[in-house]
């Protein structure tokens, strides 16, 4: 999508990134409050597989263990349709990966409503609420592959910790690197700064909504990933 660091840390292009964090707050807030794991990382579902492992608890260990897996083929899935057609010099697929994106939380939304996914925020202990997590955690997999393979491994936008170290990094960087290389540096800085509260700020707002409506707050992440998918089109043919 990009062709140099600069069009990447372009600060017409930062609102893009700051509303897709928004949006990893918002699943993940949904995952937290309907079933009460978080969706948009697996590390803790390694370890919440090792004690379940180490309980007897092999049923538990089993969905914990399947968890990563539908992340992993969610980031498969982006990586075919878009690192790979990249790579090829053709054409990303960015329409195709957030139309997943966009039918896997509109799925969600309507059979949570129906009724058919169980009561809102009940222990993770049905099929249903395993369905949930996985539908989750696989949209969040196609989310952040997309963006990552679209920005070079550089932005992240479902999860925080190697945006945070990146953060540090660029901070000591700021301070210490020769004033021609600053600039960029400064750009960058500040845009995983704002992604960093657009995770936080879209964890709240998704909060407030999923307490007060339960499933019809996927509306809102449903609404922003229509909206990011015809603007990424259009940074898409503003960098070629």
């Amino acid at each position: 999508m990009f062709k140099d660091q600069d069009a990447l840390y372009n600060p017409k292009n930062f609102f893009i990134w700051f509303l897709l964090a928004f949006q990893g707050g918002a699943l993940n807030t949904a995952g937290y409050l309907a079933v009460h794991r978080f969706v948009s990382h697996v590390t803790g579902f390694a370890t919440l597989a090792g004690v379940a492992g180490a309980k007897a608890e092999w049923t538990t260990m089993f969905g914990m263990i399947l968890v990563p897996l539908f992340f992993l083929m969610g980031v498969m899935i982006s990586a075919w349709n878009v690192e790979r057609q990249r790579i090829k010099n053709s054409t990303p697929r960015y329409a195709f990966v957030f139309s997943i994106i966009f039918v896997n939380i509109l799925v969600l939304a309507l059979l949570g409503i129906m009724g058919f996914l169980g009561e809102f925020g009940e222990s993770l202990t049905t099929g249903k609420d395993y369905l949930l997590l996985f539908i989750l955690s696989f949209t969040c997999g196609l989310q952040n592959a997309v963006i990552a393979s679209a920005s070079g491994a550089v932005i992240r936008t479902t999860h925080l910790t190697g945006t945070t170290t990146d953060f540090g990094i660029g901070l000591v960087r700021m301070w210490t690197m020769r004033r021609d290389f600053r600039n960029r540096e400064h750009f960058a800085t500040w845009c995983r700064f704002g992604i960093f509260w657009s995770f936080v700020i879209g964890s709240f707002i998704s909060a407030l909504l999923f307490i007060n409506f339960k499933f019809y707050g996927f509306f809102l992440p449903l609404m922003i990933t229509l909206f990011t998918a015809l603007r990424l089109r259009v940074i898409h043919k503003d960098n070629l």
